[in-house]
Formats: C-alpha cells, structure tokens, sequence
C-alpha cells in the first residue's frame, strides 16, 4: 500500500514538474507564435495591461503581450502581436492609439466610451493608399488621440440622388468627416471631408444629403455650424440653443416652406458667421389631409415629376416680391429626341399668373424652374412652348439629361380623342420628394385642390388625356386641358 501511494505522489510532483516547465517554455517563447510583433511608443500607456486587444475595424486582429517602460524612462512601450488579418492591414502609414473614454471638449466629443465597462485597448487605422508592409520588431510612434478624421469609406456610400454640395464656412468650430448635417432637429445627411481653401479665407465643408431630404435643400436655405450659445438676461431667463451640439457640433439648416427653388449636385452655399434667428413653421394643415400611405399610382409606365419654379416681380413703385409656384409635370421625349415635360404654364411661368397695381404683365426676372425625377435627382429645365391661345398648357425640356432617363411611352399618352368615356378620370400627381402619390379621382361634382394638384395628369383609365390646371390665369377655378393642344413636334416619338 506504501508503494502505491509513494508511485502517484512521484506521478502527481513529476506531472506539475512538467507542467510547469510547458507553461514557462510557453511563455519564453510566444515570439515563436505565427503573427507579426511589433513595439509601439506611447507618452502614457493609459491603463493599456498584456492581454488587451489589437483591433483593426473594430476587429480584434491581435493582442497586447506586455507594457514596459522605455530603456530612456521617456515613454511606455506596448509590445503587441499581430495576427495575419492584422499584419496585412499593418503599414508604415498606419496609425495606432490607445482607445479610452475621452472627451475632447465641445469640437470634438467623447470618444472611447465602450471602455467605461472594458479595458482600454489598441486601435489602428490605415489609410486607403496602403504604405510599405511593416517588418517583424518594428519600433513604431504611436498617436495620443484618434485621428481627427473619419476615412472615406467609414462613411455612408452616396447613393442615386443624393445631393452633394459645398458649404463654405466662416471657421470650422470641429466639424470633421462623420458630422451630422441637422434640418429640424432630424439627421438629413452628412459631412464628407472638410479642408481650408487654398487662399486661407474660409474653410470648404463637403456635404451629401439623402435623396429622400433633398426637396429640403433650397437656394434660399440658411446654413449655420451649429455650436451651444446660451442667451437672454438674468431677469428675464436664459435660454440655450443647439444644446444638442454639447458633444460635438454639426451643420444645420433651415428654410421656409414654399420660397426657393430645389439645388442641383454641385451647388455652393456660405453658411452664417453665427446662428440666425429663425422662427420654425409650424406644421402645415395640409399634412393633416394627405394620405398615409404613397402607394404608386395605377399605370406607374406613367413618369411623373416634380417642379419647383422661382422668380422675382420687379416692382417700380415698391419693393421686389418674390414669386414661386410648385407643381407637376408628365415626363417624355418628344420626336427630337428630348426630354420635355409637359405642364401648367401657371406653375411654371410669372408672367402668365402675376399682374402689377395697374392690372397689367408685371416685368419677371430671375426665373428658375427646376425639376425633380421619381428618383430624386435634379435638373435644370428651360420653358420653350406655352399655348399661344392662353390655354394653361407649357412645356419644358430638360438639361443635363442622364443617358438612362426614362420618360412615358407614347401609348400612355393619347391624341385626337378623350378616350373610354366610361373609364374613371383621375389625377396623377408628385409629391414633394418626387416619387408618385396616391391618385385622385375627378368624380365632376367637386374640385380638386389646385395648391396640390396644380399641372398633374388628367388620366382617363390606363392613358394621360390632358393636365389639371387654370380656367382663368389669376384665378382657382381649375380646368382640364387637352395634351391635344401640343405642337406635333413637342409630341412624343
């Protein structure tokens, strides 16, 4: 029994003897694991301990084996081990930086924030234009904070229809890639890079806005970097504005409803020195009455768009006054090879519906029409046909057409007749984002809306007949014209 008790203590000491001698051979030798080791130099390894992560992306690609001091005593040393993901990733031009909760004031904000319940780790980022491979051993200068700037391809990918423009600012207050672009407190786009011009007189912020927002960007929109500004008296109370901007600051914008005209990709704005007042609309009545839902409207071969027109009347005894009309328009191309859209000219020409104090055509200047497609890009269109009978019948054709621009078929379209008299008449209209609404039917007992409904389709079943505009050019009475009144070489092919 002695015996057999004196063989398993021998077994259990040599098992730990060996044991222990695996675990410091591990140890002594973890340089031989497959991975690329390198030693980065920061000024304060910041709570960084072996074991901590390398993440590339948000990726864990590689671990922190120890944190020791410098032979010179002046900075900490993180010895870390890259894995094969990593090491591909890992160049001379890559940037390294120890992530833990900062809070870099009211430009840049608080990052970091995910190591508030996790230990502080190494981040890395290279840059699209990948530098030399990092060697085995290499000695590299790590960053104090994060690069101050996203890369391109963190960003959202622009899609068909966003806008992009320029923003030119008065200083940049920490806007940087990444930053929100605000329009009623709700995100409408982003900042996609942000650099000083050349001449040093201001500084460029590129901007993209979502297609589905796009309607909301006007050339008479104000731009400001919106920052906390704290006003009133002591009396009479204090109160802060932007204070969503605590953390970081971003673009905001805001313009009233019904005054500009839609920007085209390209448009250039200055954004205000400082915060303008601006007093917000409230919520118009007629969002209350819209449907709910933008289903397609029956026929969808029918392309409808969107037309935003501005001018100005020239007044010789008073001040100038704006002019602006919104409406619809049936998209086609006509036997030339263009692509017109045809309209009511009172949503599209000043001179037809506007009368000075004396009754008569008032001078217009300043005219643009703009036209928004189905799917969210703007054009540039020119007005070269109204009726010269004062029919409210004109057309546009269109700038800058994409090669792809698709418009309505010639068989959706009829001439020489008002087709089956017992097919139900409806109105096919755009909404404000371009896309189709909800068709209206014309039952002849009542109206519908002109504000709303102004240049729309006249459809009778499955074909456009006319379009849904004015009896009389100052008036509201509204009246179907016939596409017939078209001119054969503005008809479709």
């Amino acid at each position: 029994m002695h015996r057999v008790r004196y063989l398993i203590g021998s077994l259990t000491l040599l098992a730990a003897v060996l044991g222990a001698i695996w675990v410091v051979r591990l140890l002594r030798n973890l340089d031989d694991r497959p991975g690329l080791p390198l030693q980065i130099e920061f000024r304060d390894a910041r709570g960084l301990r072996a074991g901590a992560d390398v993440r590339y992306r948000g990726v864990s690609v590689g671990t922190v084996r120890s944190v020791t001091i410098a032979g010179d005593g002046g900075k900490s040393v993180a010895n870390v081990l890259l894995d094969a993901p990593g090491a591909a990733q890992a160049c001379l031009n890559s940037s390294f930086w120890i992530v833990t909760p900062r809070f870099g004031g009211l430009s840049s904000g608080a990052t970091g924030l995910d190591t508030l319940v996790r230990d502080a780790y190494i981040a890395f980022q290279t840059p699209l234009e990948h530098g030399s491979p990092l060697t085995s051993g290499s000695l590299l200068t790590g960053r104090e904070k994060p690069p101050a700037q996203i890369e391109p391809d963190a960003l959202e990918e622009v899609e068909h229809g966003d806008l992009l423009m320029t923003l030119m600012v008065p200083e940049n207050h920490g806007l940087r890639a990444g930053s929100p672009v605000i329009f009623r407190g709700t995100q409408t786009g982003d900042v996609r890079s942000v650099e000083l011009a050349k001449e040093g007189t201001h500084v460029e912020v590129q901007l993209r806005i979502a297609r589905r927002f796009r309607q909301t960007v006007t050339d008479k929109c104000a731009f400001w970097v919106a920052r906390p500004a704290l006003s009133g008296a002591l009396f009479s109370g204090f109160t802060v504005t932007d204070m969503n901007a605590l953390l970081s600051p971003y673009v905001a914008y805001y313009g009233e409803p019904g005054k500009g005209v839609m920007v085209q990709d390209g448009h250039r704005a200055a954004a205000e020195a400082n915060r303008p007042t601006i007093e917000v609309s409230a919520v118009p009545a007629e969002a209350l009455r819209r449907a709910a839902a933008k289903n397609a409207a029956p026929g969808n071969d029918v392309v409808l768009v969107r037309i935003v027109y501005a001018a100005v009347e020239k007044d010789s005894f008073s001040a100038d006054d704006p002019v602006h009309h919104e409406g619809t328009g049936i998209l086609f191309q006509d036997r030339a090879g263009r692509m017109v859209v045809a309209t009511a000219r009172s949503a599209v020409d000043g001179s037809y519906t506007e009368t000075d104090l004396f009754g008569t055509r008032p001078d217009i200047a300043e005219e643009q029409v703009k036209v928004m497609l189905p799917d969210g890009m703007v054009l540039r269109a020119a007005r070269v046909w109204v009726d010269p009978n004062g029919a409210d019948l004109a057309t546009l054709i269109l700038d800058e057409v994409p090669p792809d621009l698709r418009g309505t078929p010639t068989a959706r379209m009829q001439f020489g007749g008002v087709g089956e008299a017992s097919a139900p008449t409806t109105l096919g209209r755009a909404g404000a984002d371009g896309a189709p609404m909800p068709p209206v039917e014309l039952d002849g007992k009542e109206s519908v809306s002109l504000a709303e409904s102004l240049g729309a389709a006249v459809m009778r079943g499955e074909k456009v007949v006319g379009i849904y505009g004015r009896a009389v050019a100052t008036g509201d009475v509204p009246v179907v014209v016939s596409i017939d009144l078209l001119p054969q070489d503005l008809r479709p092919q």
